[in-house]
Protein backbone atom coordinates (compact mmCIF):
# COMPACT_ATOMS: atom_id res chain seq x y z
CA UNK A 1 0.00 0.00 0.00
CA UNK A 2 1.70 3.49 -1.10
CA UNK A 3 1.41 6.58 0.57
CA UNK A 4 -1.34 8.01 -1.31
CA UNK A 5 -3.46 5.02 -0.47
CA UNK A 6 -2.95 5.66 2.62
CA UNK A 7 -4.02 9.12 2.54
CA UNK A 8 -6.66 7.98 0.87
CA UNK A 9 -8.15 5.67 3.52
CA UNK A 10 -7.49 8.37 6.07
CA UNK A 11 -9.92 10.47 4.57
CA UNK A 12 -12.47 7.68 4.29
CA UNK A 13 -11.94 7.03 8.07
CA UNK A 14 -12.69 10.06 8.65
CA UNK A 15 -15.76 10.68 6.48
CA UNK A 16 -17.30 7.39 7.35
CA UNK A 17 -16.48 8.44 10.97
CA UNK A 18 -17.61 12.07 10.64
CA UNK A 19 -14.31 13.48 12.15
CA UNK A 20 -11.49 15.59 10.89
CA UNK A 21 -7.69 15.94 10.66
CA UNK A 22 -5.38 17.82 9.64
CA UNK A 23 -3.50 16.36 6.74
CA UNK A 24 -1.19 18.56 4.46
CA UNK A 25 -1.64 17.47 1.02
CA UNK A 26 0.78 19.21 -2.14
CA UNK A 27 -0.25 19.84 -5.47
CA UNK A 28 1.53 16.26 -7.08
CA UNK A 29 -0.38 14.55 -3.96
CA UNK A 30 -3.58 16.14 -4.72
CA UNK A 31 -3.52 14.89 -8.41
CA UNK A 32 -3.03 11.66 -8.12
CA UNK A 33 -5.04 11.33 -5.00
CA UNK A 34 -7.79 13.18 -7.43
CA UNK A 35 -6.97 10.37 -9.60
CA UNK A 36 -7.88 7.67 -7.22
CA UNK A 37 -10.97 9.21 -5.51
CA UNK A 38 -12.18 9.47 -9.32
CA UNK A 39 -11.69 5.17 -9.65
CA UNK A 40 -13.38 4.69 -6.20
CA UNK A 41 -16.63 7.38 -7.19
CA UNK A 42 -15.86 9.22 -4.10
CA UNK A 43 -14.18 12.58 -5.07
CA UNK A 44 -16.69 14.97 -2.91
CA UNK A 45 -14.91 13.11 -0.16
CA UNK A 46 -11.70 15.02 -0.86
CA UNK A 47 -13.39 18.79 -0.52
CA UNK A 48 -12.05 19.57 3.05
CA UNK A 49 -8.34 18.55 1.74
CA UNK A 50 -7.87 19.87 -1.38
CA UNK A 51 -6.23 23.96 -0.81
CA UNK A 52 -5.96 24.10 -4.33
CA UNK A 53 -8.06 26.32 -6.10
CA UNK A 54 -8.26 25.02 -9.98
CA UNK A 55 -8.09 21.58 -8.68
CA UNK A 56 -10.74 22.29 -5.76
CA UNK A 57 -13.32 24.05 -8.96
CA UNK A 58 -13.14 20.82 -10.61
CA UNK A 59 -14.53 18.59 -7.95
CA UNK A 60 -16.63 21.08 -7.13
CA UNK A 61 -17.99 20.71 -10.71
CA UNK A 62 -17.84 17.22 -10.20
CA UNK A 63 -20.08 16.91 -7.31
CA UNK A 64 -22.54 18.94 -8.18
CA UNK A 65 -22.54 16.72 -11.09
CA UNK A 66 -23.16 13.85 -9.43
CA UNK A 67 -25.77 15.48 -6.67
CA UNK A 68 -27.70 16.09 -9.93
CA UNK A 69 -27.37 12.13 -10.65
CA UNK A 70 -28.49 11.36 -7.32
CA UNK A 71 -31.79 14.22 -7.54
CA UNK A 72 -32.76 12.23 -11.39
CA UNK A 73 -32.09 8.88 -9.77
CA UNK A 74 -34.29 9.65 -6.69
CA UNK A 75 -37.08 10.88 -9.10
CA UNK A 76 -36.69 8.02 -11.00
CA UNK A 77 -36.87 5.69 -7.80
CA UNK A 78 -39.94 7.42 -6.72
CA UNK A 79 -41.38 7.31 -10.51
CA UNK A 80 -41.17 3.33 -10.13
CA UNK A 81 -42.43 3.14 -7.02
CA UNK A 82 -45.49 5.21 -7.32
CA UNK A 83 -46.61 3.09 -10.15
CA UNK A 84 -46.22 -0.24 -8.10
CA UNK A 85 -48.01 1.17 -5.33
CA UNK A 86 -50.90 2.11 -7.59
CA UNK A 87 -51.63 -0.66 -9.13
CA UNK A 88 -51.19 -3.00 -5.83
CA UNK A 89 -47.65 -4.12 -7.07
CA UNK A 90 -45.08 -5.44 -4.03
CA UNK A 91 -42.07 -4.63 -4.06
CA UNK A 92 -38.85 -4.16 -2.25
CA UNK A 93 -36.18 -1.33 -3.08
CA UNK A 94 -32.37 -2.57 -3.15
CA UNK A 95 -29.47 -0.37 -2.58
CA UNK A 96 -29.58 3.17 -4.21
CA UNK A 97 -31.00 5.68 -2.22
CA UNK A 98 -32.01 2.95 0.25
CA UNK A 99 -28.17 3.14 1.25
CA UNK A 100 -27.30 6.60 1.02
CA UNK A 101 -29.56 7.65 3.17
CA UNK A 102 -26.87 6.86 5.96
CA UNK A 103 -24.33 8.48 4.68
CA UNK A 104 -23.63 12.48 5.97
CA UNK A 105 -24.54 14.17 2.72
CA UNK A 106 -26.87 11.21 0.85
CA UNK A 107 -25.88 13.42 -2.97
CA UNK A 108 -22.34 12.28 -2.39
CA UNK A 109 -23.03 8.28 -3.04
CA UNK A 110 -22.82 7.55 -6.09
CA UNK A 111 -26.01 5.98 -8.01
CA UNK A 112 -25.90 4.16 -11.22
CA UNK A 113 -29.27 2.25 -11.87
CA UNK A 114 -32.43 1.28 -9.55
CA UNK A 115 -32.42 -2.40 -8.18
CA UNK A 116 -36.01 -3.53 -7.23
CA UNK A 117 -36.71 -7.14 -5.85
CA UNK A 118 -40.19 -8.87 -6.25
CA UNK A 119 -39.68 -12.42 -5.04
CA UNK A 120 -43.23 -13.69 -6.13
CA UNK A 121 -43.53 -15.00 -10.05
CA UNK A 122 -47.33 -13.70 -9.72
CA UNK A 123 -46.60 -10.52 -8.76
CA UNK A 124 -42.82 -10.56 -11.00
CA UNK A 125 -45.25 -10.59 -13.88
CA UNK A 126 -47.62 -8.37 -13.39
CA UNK A 127 -44.87 -5.55 -12.43
CA UNK A 128 -43.34 -6.90 -16.15
CA UNK A 129 -46.46 -6.07 -17.95
CA UNK A 130 -47.16 -3.24 -15.98
CA UNK A 131 -43.96 -1.45 -17.03
CA UNK A 132 -44.13 -2.23 -20.96
CA UNK A 133 -47.24 -1.13 -20.80
CA UNK A 134 -45.90 2.49 -19.54
CA UNK A 135 -42.93 3.46 -21.71
CA UNK A 136 -40.54 0.98 -20.63
CA UNK A 137 -38.66 -1.52 -22.75
CA UNK A 138 -36.66 -4.67 -22.15
CA UNK A 139 -33.09 -4.65 -22.08
CA UNK A 140 -31.40 -7.64 -24.03
CA UNK A 141 -28.78 -8.18 -20.72
CA UNK A 142 -28.34 -11.52 -20.15
CA UNK A 143 -28.95 -12.26 -16.37
CA UNK A 144 -29.76 -15.39 -14.02
CA UNK A 145 -31.09 -13.00 -11.48
CA UNK A 146 -32.87 -10.01 -12.73
CA UNK A 147 -34.68 -8.30 -16.07
CA UNK A 148 -33.40 -4.90 -17.43
CA UNK A 149 -35.69 -2.23 -18.01
CA UNK A 150 -34.56 1.17 -19.83
CA UNK A 151 -37.05 3.79 -19.66
CA UNK A 152 -36.37 7.37 -21.48
CA UNK A 153 -37.23 10.48 -19.32
CA UNK A 154 -39.75 12.83 -21.58
CA UNK A 155 -38.03 15.81 -19.39
CA UNK A 156 -34.72 15.41 -19.85
CA UNK A 157 -34.58 12.52 -22.27
CA UNK A 158 -31.82 10.74 -20.12
CA UNK A 159 -32.10 7.31 -20.31
CA UNK A 160 -32.76 5.29 -17.21
CA UNK A 161 -32.18 1.63 -16.26
CA UNK A 162 -34.39 -0.38 -13.78
CA UNK A 163 -33.12 -3.42 -12.72
CA UNK A 164 -36.21 -6.01 -11.44
CA UNK A 165 -34.98 -8.62 -9.32
CA UNK A 166 -36.41 -12.41 -9.33
CA UNK A 167 -33.55 -13.38 -7.55
CA UNK A 168 -31.76 -11.40 -4.51
CA UNK A 169 -28.31 -12.25 -6.04
CA UNK A 170 -26.89 -14.24 -8.99
CA UNK A 171 -26.42 -18.20 -9.06
CA UNK A 172 -23.25 -19.45 -7.85
CA UNK A 173 -21.23 -22.32 -8.74
CA UNK A 174 -21.63 -23.98 -5.30
CA UNK A 175 -25.36 -25.17 -5.18
CA UNK A 176 -25.86 -25.42 -1.28
CA UNK A 177 -25.86 -21.81 -0.77
CA UNK A 178 -28.17 -20.90 -3.60
CA UNK A 179 -30.72 -22.92 -2.04
CA UNK A 180 -29.75 -20.60 1.63
CA UNK A 181 -30.02 -17.79 -0.34
CA UNK A 182 -33.45 -18.87 -1.89
CA UNK A 183 -34.99 -19.61 1.44
CA UNK A 184 -33.78 -16.69 3.56
CA UNK A 185 -35.34 -14.20 0.64
CA UNK A 186 -38.24 -16.51 -0.26
CA UNK A 187 -41.69 -14.61 -1.02
CA UNK A 188 -43.86 -14.39 2.82
CA UNK A 189 -40.61 -15.11 4.72
CA UNK A 190 -39.98 -12.10 6.29
CA UNK A 191 -42.16 -8.81 6.56
CA UNK A 192 -40.50 -5.77 5.12
CA UNK A 193 -39.22 -2.74 6.61
CA UNK A 194 -40.22 0.69 5.69
CA UNK A 195 -37.89 3.57 5.20
CA UNK A 196 -38.20 6.93 4.47
CA UNK A 197 -36.39 8.80 1.91
CA UNK A 198 -37.03 12.90 0.95
CA UNK A 199 -40.86 12.28 2.86
CA UNK A 200 -41.66 8.97 0.62
CA UNK A 201 -41.93 5.69 2.52
CA UNK A 202 -40.40 2.73 0.55
CA UNK A 203 -40.53 -0.81 1.67
CA UNK A 204 -36.86 -2.52 2.32
CA UNK A 205 -35.19 -5.41 3.35
CA UNK A 206 -35.46 -5.67 7.21
CA UNK A 207 -31.65 -5.10 8.88
CA UNK A 208 -30.32 -8.56 9.44
CA UNK A 209 -31.62 -10.03 6.03
CA UNK A 210 -30.05 -6.45 4.52
CA UNK A 211 -26.57 -7.26 6.05
CA UNK A 212 -26.68 -11.12 4.32
CA UNK A 213 -28.14 -9.53 0.98
CA UNK A 214 -25.55 -6.97 1.25
CA UNK A 215 -22.46 -9.59 2.12
CA UNK A 216 -23.95 -11.32 -1.20
CA UNK A 217 -23.71 -8.25 -3.01
CA UNK A 218 -19.94 -7.64 -2.29
CA UNK A 219 -19.26 -11.27 -2.87
CA UNK A 220 -21.01 -11.09 -6.44
CA UNK A 221 -19.06 -8.37 -7.67
CA UNK A 222 -15.77 -9.34 -6.05
CA UNK A 223 -16.23 -12.95 -7.65
CA UNK A 224 -17.20 -11.12 -11.24
CA UNK A 225 -15.08 -8.00 -11.81
CA UNK A 226 -14.31 -6.79 -8.22
CA UNK A 227 -15.40 -3.66 -6.32
CA UNK A 228 -13.73 -0.66 -4.56
CA UNK A 229 -14.27 1.01 -1.38
CA UNK A 230 -18.11 2.01 -1.95
CA UNK A 231 -19.58 -1.12 -1.01
CA UNK A 232 -17.59 -1.15 2.66
CA UNK A 233 -18.89 2.60 2.96
CA UNK A 234 -22.33 1.01 2.41
CA UNK A 235 -21.37 -1.81 4.53
CA UNK A 236 -20.16 0.78 7.37
CA UNK A 237 -22.89 3.29 7.66
CA UNK A 238 -25.84 0.88 7.49
CA UNK A 239 -24.40 -1.20 10.24
CA UNK A 240 -23.67 2.07 11.98
CA UNK A 241 -27.01 3.16 11.99
CA UNK A 242 -29.22 -0.28 11.91
CA UNK A 243 -26.89 -2.65 14.62
CA UNK A 244 -29.23 -2.82 17.59
CA UNK A 245 -31.78 -4.06 15.32
CA UNK A 246 -29.51 -6.57 13.36
CA UNK A 247 -29.60 -10.26 14.54
CA UNK A 248 -25.63 -10.99 14.67
CA UNK A 249 -26.00 -14.74 15.86
CA UNK A 250 -28.81 -15.40 12.83
CA UNK A 251 -25.68 -13.40 10.40
CA UNK A 252 -23.35 -15.95 11.82
CA UNK A 253 -25.62 -19.08 11.11
CA UNK A 254 -26.23 -18.20 7.54
CA UNK A 255 -22.81 -17.52 6.95
CA UNK A 256 -21.68 -20.72 8.41
CA UNK A 257 -24.51 -22.21 6.58
CA UNK A 258 -22.94 -20.60 2.93
CA UNK A 259 -19.26 -21.11 3.64
CA UNK A 260 -19.15 -17.54 3.68
CA UNK A 261 -18.25 -16.83 7.41
CA UNK A 262 -14.79 -15.92 6.39
CA UNK A 263 -15.99 -13.62 3.95
CA UNK A 264 -17.94 -11.82 6.79
CA UNK A 265 -15.25 -11.40 8.70
CA UNK A 266 -12.44 -9.92 6.82
CA UNK A 267 -15.27 -7.53 5.57
CA UNK A 268 -15.87 -7.13 9.08
CA UNK A 269 -12.30 -6.52 10.64
CA UNK A 270 -11.38 -4.42 7.48
CA UNK A 271 -14.23 -1.66 8.15
CA UNK A 272 -13.16 -1.44 11.43
CA UNK A 273 -9.43 -1.07 10.60
CA UNK A 274 -9.86 1.20 7.58
CA UNK A 275 -13.06 2.82 8.04
CA UNK A 276 -13.66 3.35 11.67
CA UNK A 277 -16.53 0.75 12.43
CA UNK A 278 -16.54 0.89 16.35
CA UNK A 279 -15.13 -2.39 17.55
CA UNK A 280 -18.62 -3.36 19.69
CA UNK A 281 -20.31 -4.17 16.53
CA UNK A 282 -20.59 -7.80 16.39
CA UNK A 283 -17.17 -7.45 18.69
CA UNK A 284 -16.68 -11.64 19.05
CA UNK A 285 -15.75 -11.09 14.72
CA UNK A 286 -12.28 -10.56 14.10
CA UNK A 287 -9.51 -11.39 10.74
CA UNK A 288 -6.32 -11.96 10.23
CA UNK A 289 -5.10 -7.75 9.52
CA UNK A 290 -2.26 -8.64 7.42
CA UNK A 291 -4.99 -10.25 4.79
CA UNK A 292 -7.07 -7.44 5.82
CA UNK A 293 -4.40 -5.14 4.31
CA UNK A 294 -4.34 -7.03 1.22
CA UNK A 295 -8.15 -7.28 0.93
CA UNK A 296 -8.39 -3.44 1.26
CA UNK A 297 -5.23 -2.92 -0.87
CA UNK A 298 -6.97 -4.97 -4.17
CA UNK A 299 -10.18 -2.96 -3.72
CA UNK A 300 -8.54 0.18 -4.18
CA UNK A 301 -6.93 -1.80 -7.30
CA UNK A 302 -10.21 -2.63 -8.74
CA UNK A 303 -11.68 0.63 -8.92
CA UNK A 304 -15.41 1.39 -8.35
CA UNK A 305 -17.68 -1.27 -9.13
CA UNK A 306 -19.24 1.11 -11.51
CA UNK A 307 -16.06 2.40 -13.12
CA UNK A 308 -15.12 -1.61 -13.73
CA UNK A 309 -14.56 -2.54 -17.71
CA UNK A 310 -16.67 -5.93 -17.46
CA UNK A 311 -13.52 -7.61 -19.13
CA UNK A 312 -13.03 -10.28 -16.59
CA UNK A 313 -14.13 -14.16 -17.42
CA UNK A 314 -17.08 -14.72 -15.01
CA UNK A 315 -16.19 -16.74 -12.16
CA UNK A 316 -18.65 -18.34 -9.53
CA UNK A 317 -16.05 -19.94 -6.91
CA UNK A 318 -12.76 -20.50 -5.86
CA UNK A 319 -10.45 -23.15 -6.74
CA UNK A 320 -7.49 -25.05 -5.20
CA UNK A 321 -6.42 -25.71 -8.77
CA UNK A 322 -7.62 -24.26 -12.52
CA UNK A 323 -7.43 -26.91 -15.10
CA UNK A 324 -9.91 -28.33 -17.76
CA UNK A 325 -12.72 -29.13 -15.28
CA UNK A 326 -12.96 -25.80 -13.42
CA UNK A 327 -13.51 -24.36 -16.94
CA UNK A 328 -16.09 -26.92 -17.65
CA UNK A 329 -18.03 -26.34 -14.69
CA UNK A 330 -18.20 -22.30 -15.29
CA UNK A 331 -19.49 -23.12 -18.57
CA UNK A 332 -21.46 -25.50 -17.43
CA UNK A 333 -23.32 -22.35 -14.85
CA UNK A 334 -23.07 -20.40 -17.76
CA UNK A 335 -25.25 -22.25 -20.05
CA UNK A 336 -27.72 -22.39 -17.43
CA UNK A 337 -27.65 -18.40 -17.10
CA UNK A 338 -28.05 -18.45 -21.01
CA UNK A 339 -30.49 -21.29 -21.21
CA UNK A 340 -32.70 -20.91 -18.13
CA UNK A 341 -35.62 -23.01 -18.67
CA UNK A 342 -33.81 -25.58 -21.71
CA UNK A 343 -30.79 -26.29 -19.52
CA UNK A 344 -33.41 -28.23 -17.19
CA UNK A 345 -33.01 -31.07 -19.68
CA UNK A 346 -30.16 -33.35 -19.80
CA UNK A 347 -30.34 -34.50 -23.38
CA UNK A 348 -30.23 -30.86 -24.72
CA UNK A 349 -26.89 -30.26 -22.99
CA UNK A 350 -24.61 -30.68 -25.49
CA UNK A 351 -26.18 -28.77 -28.08
CA UNK A 352 -26.62 -25.99 -25.59
CA UNK A 353 -22.52 -26.46 -24.58
CA UNK A 354 -21.95 -25.51 -27.86
CA UNK A 355 -23.84 -22.56 -28.42
CA UNK A 356 -22.52 -21.38 -24.93
CA UNK A 357 -19.31 -21.71 -25.79
CA UNK A 358 -19.47 -20.20 -29.41
CA UNK A 359 -21.24 -17.14 -27.45
CA UNK A 360 -18.39 -16.80 -25.49
CA UNK A 361 -15.42 -16.86 -27.75
CA UNK A 362 -17.51 -14.13 -29.71
CA UNK A 363 -18.26 -12.11 -26.72
CA UNK A 364 -14.76 -12.67 -25.73
CA UNK A 365 -13.44 -10.93 -29.33
CA UNK A 366 -15.87 -8.19 -29.21
CA UNK A 367 -16.75 -6.81 -26.02
CA UNK A 368 -13.41 -7.99 -24.25
CA UNK A 369 -11.63 -7.73 -27.42
CA UNK A 370 -9.59 -9.61 -25.68
CA UNK A 371 -7.60 -13.42 -26.51
CA UNK A 372 -8.60 -16.86 -25.39
CA UNK A 373 -5.36 -17.05 -23.60
CA UNK A 374 -5.44 -13.75 -21.83
CA UNK A 375 -8.62 -14.43 -20.85
CA UNK A 376 -8.26 -17.09 -19.14
CA UNK A 377 -4.84 -16.31 -17.73
CA UNK A 378 -7.16 -13.42 -16.11
CA UNK A 379 -9.56 -16.50 -14.70
CA UNK A 380 -6.45 -17.58 -13.02
CA UNK A 381 -5.36 -14.29 -11.05
CA UNK A 382 -8.52 -13.65 -10.32
CA UNK A 383 -9.48 -16.72 -8.57
CA UNK A 384 -6.20 -15.88 -6.14
CA UNK A 385 -7.89 -13.21 -5.11
CA UNK A 386 -11.11 -15.19 -4.09
CA UNK A 387 -9.11 -17.57 -2.33
CA UNK A 388 -7.66 -15.10 -0.19
CA UNK A 389 -11.29 -14.41 0.97
CA UNK A 390 -11.75 -18.37 1.43
CA UNK A 391 -14.87 -18.70 0.16
CA UNK A 392 -16.95 -21.66 0.64
CA UNK A 393 -14.48 -22.68 3.06
CA UNK A 394 -15.55 -22.91 6.43
CA UNK A 395 -12.71 -24.68 7.41
CA UNK A 396 -11.54 -23.79 11.41
CA UNK A 397 -14.88 -23.25 12.31
CA UNK A 398 -17.26 -25.15 14.43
Amino acid sequence: MNHIEQLYLQIIHNTCTQTSSNITISQDVSISLINLAQTQSSLPFLLPYIKDSSLLANIKYQTKLMMLNYYQIEQFTRRIANLFDANNISYILLKGISLAAFYPIPEYRQLGDVDIYINDKEMFNRANALLLANGYTKDDEISDHHQGYLYKVPQTGRTMILELHYRIVGLYQYAPVNKIVDDVFAANTFSPAMQTVNDRNYPVLPPTEYTFYMIHHMLKHYLYSGFGIRLLCDFTFFLGHNYTAIDFAQIHTWCKESKILHLYEIILETCRIYLGLPETIDSKIHYNKNDCKAFITQLLEDGDVSQNNGSALVGSGSYEKINFLTYFKEGHLQMHVRFPKLGKCPLLWPILWFITLVCFLYNNRTIRNMSLAQTLRGFKQDNQKSKLLRIFDNTDHK
